[in-house]
């Protein structure tokens, strides 16, 4: 099965099509047998409710597309594919629960799971000790990997992003010095604020100054005021889209112009709304990140496409990550000798696909080669694609195709 057939299918209906007007052919229907058979799941432990639900909610609808699709082609071994959903509710505790609920109840052959790096690390743990992959969709900290394997991942690491912001900043921004704003008492938080910083460092750059804020925290306009003090060229807030927005809010009110750094916790709709007019035509606010909508491969606008048409809207990130961690589990499902889960663990490790991410392939370390995506938040709730950046971490590097 090629569960995501983007572009194939619309050139041969185009010149089937074409043969029939000039009469050179007559096609009988081409009919895909619906699957049957006793189902075969998927699970999924997101955050679809808590502080992490704008990210979980999309990847849900990113793991809805791709099963949909697959089952239009035919399930796997010709059997339905159902998706078993456990929401987390953005917790570590719940997020350890949901998979063994799932193993318990529901046998599936792999599992989707979770949205972020601190709730996504309980679930591998859990994963690890019940022996069912999962497969990470966006949760970036390099310790969820080396839990155990059983835990694979589709989205690059923090050393990944935290270089590629270091090193656009430097070379393509002009940045020399950086204040540092990161959210406390977080992994993911800690883990990309120090890979940028060594990397930022070691180009000849200068942490001017660093600093923490609990989560949740809206007033920020003392510490603008400390970094217009220090003459800092960029700010680099590790953390998520609603404090981002809120300290890019308190620079407009205190006049500071500087480029703004982040990672792919900023991406959500909702960090324009926060933020304001602090994004405009002049502004320069730019995030690492693993998906762009406007690049141009077949396989992206064929699910940019089928997710708007679906949805309303475009798809972000999280939504593009969750279809690519069903599309490699689906793949490995195709690779396997069967379906139980020590055979999905093996066919996994070195699956390869065309993901809407990037052309995947699980590395030994069970990482995904792939590029790194620099976006500029632009007005009318935008995330423009910038470039492409290599990775650094010793799989990542490797890659070399287009984004």
């Amino acid at each position: 099965m090629n569960p995501r057939g983007y572009g194939n299918s619309k050139i041969l209906s185009i010149l089937i099509a074409l043969w029939i007007v000039l009469g050179f052919l007559t096609v009988p229907a081409v009919i895909v047998a619906a699957p049957s058979g006793d189902p075969v799941v998927l699970g999924a432990v997101i955050s679809l409710t808590g502080r992490d639900a704008a990210f979980g909610q999309e990847c849900l609808a990113g793991l809805n597309v791709a099963v949909d699709e697959a089952n239009a082609e035919g399930g796997i071994q010709n059997r339905p594919i159902a998706l078993q959903v456990y929401d987390d509710r953005s917790n570590p505790i719940l997020a350890a629960e949901g998979v063994r609920t799932l193993v318990r109840d529901f046998s599936p052959i792999a599992i989707v799971g979770s949205n972020t790096s601190m709730v996504t690390a309980a679930a591998a743990v859990a994963a690890q000790n019940v022996g069912v992959p999962l497969v990470v969709p966006e949760a970036t900290n390099p310790a969820i990997s080396a839990i155990g394997d059983w835990i694979y991942r589709v989205c690059f690491l923090d050393p990944d992003m935290g270089n590629a912001l270091a090193t656009f900043a430097y070379h393509e921004l002009g940045v020399r010095k950086v204040a540092v704003l990161l959210e406390e008492k977080h992994d993911y938080t800690a883990s990309l604020a120090k890979y940028f910083h060594d990397r930022f460092t070691e180009l000849g750059g200068e942490i001017v100054i660093q600093m923490s804020y609990p989560a949740g925290d809206t007033v920020f306009d003392d510490a603008i005021r400390v970094f217009k003090g220090k003459k800092a060229d960029a700010i680099f807030v590790s953390g998520f889209y609603p404090e981002a927005g809120a300290i890019m809010a308190a620079a407009r009110r205190e006049k500071l112009d500087v480029a703004f750094l982040g990672g792919d916790g900023w991406e959500s709709d909702q960090l324009f709304d926060i933020a304001g007019d602090a994004i405009n035509d002049k502004s320069r606010a730019y995030i690492a990140s693993h998906f762009s909508a406007e690049v141009q491969r077949v396989k992206v606008r064929g699910f940019v496409d089928t997710f708007q048409d679906r949805y309303g809207r475009r798809p972000n990130t999280s939504s593009a990550l969750g279809f690519d961690a069903a599309g490699t589990i689906l793949t490995a499902a195709e690779q396997a000798t069967d379906l139980s889960p020590a055979a999905m663990k093996a066919a996994l490790l070195g699956a390869r696909q065309e993901g809407v991410t990037g052309h995947i392939t699980i590395g030994p370390s069970r990482n995904p080669v792939k590029k790194v995506i620099i976006l500029q938040a632009r007005p009318g709730h935008r995330f423009a694609f910038v470039q492409s950046v290599l990775g650094t971490s010793p799989e990542t590097s490797l890659e070399s195709s287009k984004p």
